[in-house]
């Protein structure tokens, strides 16, 4: 309880002493404030994390298990492959050794077990979509696919408007046919074949893959392109080997 004799003493003003007497004058009020009681499901659960404390239980003989460096610490339910995590490694680490031991998995009743079958067949497919494309180092110069999608001059754009490309129906072998395709689309072509062929199909995937010109080539837009690296991709979708 506030006992106002208690502060007679304190050497202050009369005008604070009485601010002192109001503190005796308020009576609280006692306000009831109704509530009830309604279940609800919280937005989140308290659960134990992933989180690693590093509190291993070493083994009764004292040795090291490596758990962690050696062999992987997982704590997870779902638990890795082996034998698609040691693929995943050897893609990322580029160590591709012939005479490393690669474990090879097998699966008992496979018919009984789709669903390993289906893990698998997607792990694998995770793995070779994450791969990066191959790098080809040509032999003989050739040109940059940025530069083969450049526009072709208005002339050679009016020249295929009357004489039209050639299709695959001439009367001319195979090998004859790709190198008039190379050399409309500006590939020089060598010796051997293959290198052009191979800056041939890259730039067919360039275009085949371009946001840009892909629903050009479609036939999505209409009128007539504005340059002519639309009219190669249109041009590529008809060529046929």
């Amino acid at each position: 309880d506030f006992d106002l004799a208690d502060y007679d003493y304190l050497p202050v003003s009369s005008e604070i002493k009485e601010l002192f007497e109001y503190i005796k004058r308020y009576t609280p009020k006692t306000i009831e404030i109704e509530h009830k009681l309604q279940p609800f499901i919280p937005d989140f659960i308290p659960a134990v994390g992933d989180i690693d404390a590093f509190l291993k239980v070493p083994r009764p003989d004292g040795k090291p298990d490596n758990l962690g460096l050696l062999v992987l610490d997982e704590p997870s339910t779902k638990q890795s492959d082996p034998t698609v995590l040691s693929l995943w490694l050897t893609e990322n680490s580029k160590q591709h050794n012939i005479t490393q031991q690669i474990k090879v998995k097998s699966l008992e009743n496979a018919e009984k077990n789709p669903k390993a079958i289906d893990s698998w067949i997607e792990s694998i497919g995770e793995l070779h979509r994450c791969k990066p494309p191959a790098t080809v180092h040509y032999t003989r110069p050739m040109p940059d696919i940025e530069t083969l999608m450049q526009e072709w001059s208005p002339e050679f754009e009016e020249l295929l408007g009357k004489v039209g490309l050639p299709t695959a129906e001439m009367s001319c072998d195979l090998a004859e046919y790709a190198d008039m395709i190379c050399a409309i689309l500006d590939i020089p072509v060598y010796k051997s074949r293959i290198q052009p062929l191979h800056v041939l199909f890259s730039l067919y995937s360039e275009f085949k893959n371009s946001q840009h010109f892909k629903p050009l080539a479609e036939g999505k837009k209409g009128g007539s392109p504005p340059s002519n690296a639309p009219s190669r991709a249109a041009d590529t979708e008809v060529f046929s080997f």
